[in-house]
């Protein structure tokens, strides 16, 4: 055997090799996962007013919203909660194939995850917290709650961002002798991917700041999102395996051109 046809049978065995690996690439998938999580065991409220008075506030229309969607080839999946409280426990759990997604709220915690497996899944899960609350002002409010949010895995779908994201505002509002006066206060965190190969996390606290002239009425909100994309591996296209046969059939008749050259 030549060197011209050794090197035939090596670039042979190479591509081989690398489509086989490609193959191995698209069955082992990294799952790309995101995860929100708020501590709702550690919420904090402190009450400061302007005079010796000892100041109120009195909460009223609890509301919790939980909702979890998984979708794939194989089909999706949809499901939502909601609690007029914020001590009962609720789940949603969903799945497509083995990509899925849930939500939990609870006293204790308030939290969802995504996590994507298949190619090309989508999963996401969401929830909100909210409640009224009234306060015989003037004084000032401050709420607080710990968050921790991240993501791990690989995603290389264009145009599509793997997220973990917490938000939550207050709103407060008087009307008393003739005047009115408003405050609010908001926070958001988050961290997304665009095909980042690293880990990534973040942790902190939600604090909402509240500035009450006078005696009124509120709102408090708080809610996360996690939403995840399959994975998706680059697979040749069928032009490129037609020019790839096309090569090698040009270097099998390159290859038998010399073979009849050196028999004559």
């Amino acid at each position: 055997m030549n060197k011209f046809s050794q090197g035939l049978v090596v670039a042979l065995g190479s591509i081989g090799l690398g489509l086989s690996q490609a193959a191995q690439a698209v069955e082992n998938l990294t799952p790309v996962t995101a995860t929100a999580t708020i501590d709702w065991s550690k919420l904090q409220l402190s009450v400061t007013g302007v005079t010796a008075t000892v100041r109120t506030v009195v909460f009223s229309n609890y509301n919790t919203s939980l909702s979890s969607s998984s979708t794939s080839a194989g089909g999706n999946e949809s499901h939502s909660v909601t609690r007029n409280d914020w001590t009962s426990t609720a789940h949603t759990n969903t799945s497509a194939g083995a990509s899925l997604a849930n939500g939990l709220a609870s006293s204790e915690i308030f939290s969802g995850t995504a996590s994507a497996v298949e190619t090309g899944s989508v999963v996401s899960s969401s929830g909100t917290r909210s409640v009224g609350f009234s306060f015989d002002g003037p004084g000032m409010l401050t709420f607080s709650v710990p968050y921790t949010i991240s993501l791990t895995g690989i995603t290389s779908v264009c145009c599509y961002s793997d997220t973990a994201f917490v938000n939550g505002s207050a709103n407060f509002y008087s009307s008393t002798n003739g005047g009115s006066s408003n405050s609010s206060s908001s926070a958001s965190f988050s961290i997304d991917s665009y095909g980042d190969l690293s880990s990534t996390s973040r942790a902190g606290n939600l604090v909402f700041g509240i500035v009450a002239s006078d005696a009124g009425t509120g709102s408090l909100s708080v809610g996360f999102n996690a939403s995840a994309h399959g994975a998706v591996v680059a697979v040749p296209e069928p032009e490129s395996y037609a020019m790839l046969l096309a090569g090698l059939g040009l270097m099998g008749a390159v290859v038998q051109r010399r073979k009849k050259m050196g028999a004559v």
